[in-house]
């Protein structure tokens, strides 16, 4: 059976971030710094302190820059998947975890570099390893 989906599974950093003009900026300036890439970000509209999404193409580097800097961070693993960027992709693709009982816990996009026809998206869902095994 094939899903038409593009998945990986990835590591998720999550850091709990005081919702402070310059705070994100701190971050994502530092991470820069030792060239860590951002590669999905999601800041929810929270006052106080806020739980900061984000996956990055060097996870290591990334726990490195979150230590040096003091805060203190959870990880998670995630599904990565690239969907094709029409109308029903993502329905498809929730539709075939919902169908092997596996629940989305949240989700979030961001864009692909340089392929202007597919949306990254980014779940965290009740059951990663029974999701990897979804063909």
């Amino acid at each position: 059976m094939r899903t038409g989906f593009m998945m990986a599974v990835r590591i998720q950093l999550s850091v709990m971030l005081e919702n402070k003009r310059g705070a994100l900026a701190e971050i994502c300036s530092e991470l820069a710094k030792v060239a860590v890439n951002i590669l999905a970000l999601m800041v929810p509209d929270q006052s106080g302190v806020a739980p900061v999404r984000l996956v990055t193409n060097s996870t290591e580097a990334a726990r490195k820059v979150f230590d040096k800097l003091g805060i203190k961070y959870t990880e998670e693993e995630v599904l990565a998947m690239r969907v094709s960027d029409r109308p029903g992709a993502l329905g498809r693709l929730t539709r075939k975890l919902a169908d092997h009982n596996i629940d989305v816990k949240y989700a979030y996009g961001s864009i692909v570099k340089n392929a202007c026809k597919e949306a990254l998206i980014i779940l965290a869902v009740s059951d990663v390893a029974a999701a990897k095994l979804i063909k």
